[in-house]
This record gives structure tokens, C-alpha cells and sequence, in this order.
């Protein structure tokens, strides 16, 4: 009855003329019911199905035949009729289209992609925060490391060595310092000390009391380390010592000393 996913126009004109069974009458109504196209081409078989109608001699038919049309009209529009338009009218559940289906694992998929591309900024993102900070101290350092070998090769620099103060000991240490600039830097080879006490480092000057030049620990027993300090420039030594005081320091010497060494 159809041809491909339309009907036959010849059974179209068949239908507009009621020639059609009651199923395919069904059938063919539920088709143009959803299909546009085979709506349209109905309308048009209808249309020459009237034409035809006014194109043959009219003869008035008699009293007793329009009463059985009236009567038959009425018996079956309940039964029949009603029938027939109630199984062709067929709701037509709205579809949804396949690439709204697809539309669904690929949006998951962006949002995974998303997130995963989320994370690695935020690593990245940290990675070159550490790496700026971590540039950041190296510069700090080399500064700083500039300054020593600045103070250690400038010519005006004075080298004091320092010795234990007590018999029989062999700590020992050794002062660089600058007086223009008031940088010195020292090594001192000592024992550990408790963790309430710290060794201390004074400037002891031609005229007045002793400058502190700072607190150091040592960072193993019977290991030398290299410290840094800066103190008033143009301040004149004439010896450096190092006593143990209790920790974080002192303003003036209180306790014994372990080094000492004149200019």
C-alpha cells in the first residue's frame, strides 16, 4: 500500500473515494495523520473527487432513499465512525534525536577532560610558585655569597686568627673583616653546645664595649662551618672572641670564653 514511507497516490485517490477497506482506510489514515506530505496529496485526491461529483448529471434521489442514509448515517456514526477515528488517531510520542544520545557520554567526557586539565593547571600553576620562590633564594644567596667573596678579596680586608683560651683545647677559629663595610665572616671549629646555650662572636673595639657580631651553632660536633655577620662600619678591632651565653643572645659578654684572637 505504501511506497517507501509515503502512500500510493493511487491508493490516496482510492481513499478519497471510499474505496479502501476499513483496515487500510485505518491505515491509511493513521500515515497522513504524522506524515505531511501524504496529508497534503489526500487533500488534493479529495479535491478531484469533488470535481468529479460536479461533473455528472445530478439526479435527485427520493424521499425513502435520503431517510435510509440519515438512518444508516446514525446507527453506525457511534459504533463505526467513532471507532475508526479513535484507532487511527495515534499520539505520536515525541522522539528523541540520536545526537541528543550522543550529546550525553561527550559532555561527561568534556567535563572529565575539563577537570583533569583543571588539576594540572593548579600543579603548574604551584610548580612555578615554588620555582619563582626557589629562584627567588638562589638570588638572595648569590647576593649575599658576592658580599663574602667581595669582603674576602678586598685588599683593606684583615685576617685574625682565633685560639682557645683553655689549656689543653683545640678550638680554633678564623675572622675576615672589612672595616670600611662592616662585613666579617668566620669559621669556627667548636664542640656542640646544650640547647639553651649558643656561642657568641664580639667585636672587641680600640675604645668602648664589646659588638656583638652575632650567634652561631654549630651544625656538627667537630665540624667547621662558615658564618657571616654584619656590624657598625668603620668600627676598629683590636681583638675578636667568642664566649658561650645562653640563648638567643646577649648584649654584652656574661659568660666564659671559648676563643679569642688580637688584631
Amino acid at each position: 500500500m505504501t511506497n517507501g514511507p509515503h502512500i500510493r497516490e493511487a491508493d490516496l485517490e482510492l481513499y478519497a473515494l471510499g474505496a479502501l477497506s476499513d483496515q487500510q482506510a485505518v491505515e491509511a489514515l493513521q500515515h497522513v495523520s504524522i506524515c505531511e506530505l501524504c496529508a497534503q496529496k489526500l487533500a488534493e485526491s479529495r479535491g478531484h473527487v469533488a470535481l468529479l461529483a460536479f461533473g455528472v448529471d445530478q439526479e435527485k434521489p427520493s424521499p425513502s432513499v435520503k431517510e435510509k442514509l440519515f438512518a444508516k448515517i446514525a446507527a453506525g456514526r457511534d459504533a463505526n465512525s467513532v471507532a475508526i477515528f479513535s484507532t487511527a488517531i495515534v499520539e505520536k510520542k515525541p522522539s528523541t534525536p540520536l545526537w541528543n544520545w550522543l550529546l550525553i557520554p561527550a559532555t561527561a567526557a568534556l567535563a572529565i577532560l575539563s577537570f583533569a586539565l583543571w588539576r594540572q593547571n593548579v600543579q603548574l600553576f604551584a610548580e612555578l610558585r615554588d620555582a619563582h620562590r626557589i629562584a627567588s633564594d638562589f638570588e638572595k644567596e648569590r647576593v649575599r655569597v658576592q658580599k663574602l667573596i667581595n669582603v674576602l678579596s678586598a685588599p683593606d680586608t684583615i685576617t685574625v686568627k682565633l685560639a682557645g683560651t683553655a689549656d689543653g683545647t683545640h678550638n680554633s677559629g678564623i675572622v675576615r673583616y672589612n672595616i670600611r663595610s662592616g662585613l666579617l665572616v668566620y669559621i669556627a671549629d667548636l664542640p656542640p653546645l646544650p640547647a639553651t646555650k649558643v656561642y657568641q662572636l664580639w667585636l672587641v673595639p680600640t675604645d668602648g664595649v664589646p659588638i656583638s657580631a652575632g650567634t652561631f651553632v654549630p651544625p656538627a660536633p667537630g665540624q667547621s662551618h662558615l658564618f657571616s655577620s654584619a656590624i657598625p662600619s668603620n668600627s676598629e678591632p683590636k681583638a675578636f672572641a667568642v664566649t658561650i651565653e645562653p640563648a638567643p643572645g646577649v648584649p654584652q659578654p656574661t659568660g666564659p670564653k671559648v676563643l679569642l684572637g688580637a688584631t
